[in-house]
């Protein structure tokens, strides 16, 4: 990469920094000594999915920063459910971590993150909350990047528990008008429709069918745990950005195989983990019907390292995993939050 280009990022990066930096609120009262606890509600009360978007976009551009790596997602089979494994180390803010949770119902969800300078631990944070905001802020960094800047209509496809902020995130990133929910009860739909309209302050319409939320949409979304698409090609109208955030395992797929093949930008937060979790992109690979290589890294776009959406008619496609290394990003907000309004519990 030429030596201006790199500057130019590296400016870019300085300056996002400070921007999230700013948005802190003065400090409240004496942050306890040593690492902290952090709850669900302590996490709710310190950020929002704006900040979650702000932070993800400093991470991906300042991701080849050599001290800055992700590992994979570990599972391992308990009981009726998976436990989950999975680390980073973030170059820019000179720290290290993982998450680890339970994939079952009840299951419970943890960060613990540390200096990369000395190794102490900073904190240890109840993460459920966090893990919405980081999902919904990674489609609304890829609608923000790829989407076409006069999207108005967003389709959803799915209106479970991270649904509110995979719409919160977009909305924040384009001018949405109306937003039309499909699930597989009226009454869940219904009842999704008006939390949005509730909590988002955006018209919301719920459908009696997948093809009637997506069919006109600029930006769509599919947030199921789905074995089997919920989402056709031929829903698709030219020019809308798909956010596929739900599955992330080899078993499951949302969209069909011929939205991919349509993409011009197949997407997602990290090649490694696509090849063991994109099972919408593992299965059309081995079939010989595509290669890892058409498969691009969003701070890669970010960064103008590929290309992103080339013009207005163009399909693109973000496949969201969710990585560590965004987890240990926002957490890194999160504590310094915690820190400078004096919110949190020592730990032992």
């Amino acid at each position: 990469m030429a030596k201006a280009a790199i500057k130019k990022r590296a400016r870019k990066a300085a300056a996002r920094k400070k921007t999230v930096k700013a948005t802190a609120k003065p400090k409240t009262k004496p942050a306890p000594k040593g690492p902290l606890y952090l709850t669900e509600a302590d996490v709710q009360r310190l950020v929002t999915v704006k900040d979650a978007i702000a932070t993800l976009e400093l991470m991906f551009e300042t991701w080849p920063d050599p001290a800055t790596s992700n590992l994979p997602r570990q599972r391992a089979q308990i009981g009726k459910g998976s436990f989950n494994l999975m680390g980073a180390a973030w170059g820019a803010s000179e720290i290290f971590g993982l998450k680890a949770y339970y994939g079952a119902p009840g299951g419970r969800f943890h960060v613990l993150f540390y200096s990369s300078r000395d190794g102490s631990l900073k904190a240890m944070i109840e993460a459920d909350h966090l893990g919405r905001m980081r999902t919904g802020a990674a489609s609304g960094l890829a609608t923000k990047i790829l989407a076409n800047p006069h999207a108005r209509t967003l389709g959803v496809i799915g209106g479970g528990r991270q649904a509110l902020t995979q719409v919160a995130a977009v909305c924040a990133v384009r001018k949405i008008e109306t937003v039309r929910v499909f699930t597989r009860t009226a009454e869940h739909r219904e009842a999704f429709a008006k939390e949005i309209e509730r909590k988002l302050r955006v018209a919301a319409e719920p459908v009696a069918t997948g093809e009637a939320a997506i069919g006109d949409a600029d930006v769509a979304i599919t947030i199921t745990k789905s074995a089997e698409p919920v989402l056709r090609a031929n829903w698709l109208k030219s020019g809308v950005h798909v956010n596929a955030a739900g599955a992330n395992s080899a078993s499951r797929r949302e969209v069909d195989a011929e939205t991919v093949l349509r993409a011009t930008v197949r997407a997602t937060d990290q090649v490694a983990q696509a090849r063991a979790e994109a099972g919408e992109y593992r299965e059309l690979i081995a079939a010989g019907r595509l290669q890892w290589q058409d498969i691009v890294e969003l701070g890669d776009i970010l960064t103008e390292k590929v290309p992103g959406r080339r013009g207005p008619a163009d399909i693109t496609l973000f496949k969201s995993l969710g990585i560590a290394l965004e987890d240990i990003a926002f957490a890194d907000l999160i504590w310094r939050r915690a820190v400078e309004r004096g919110i949190g519990k020592a730990m032992p």
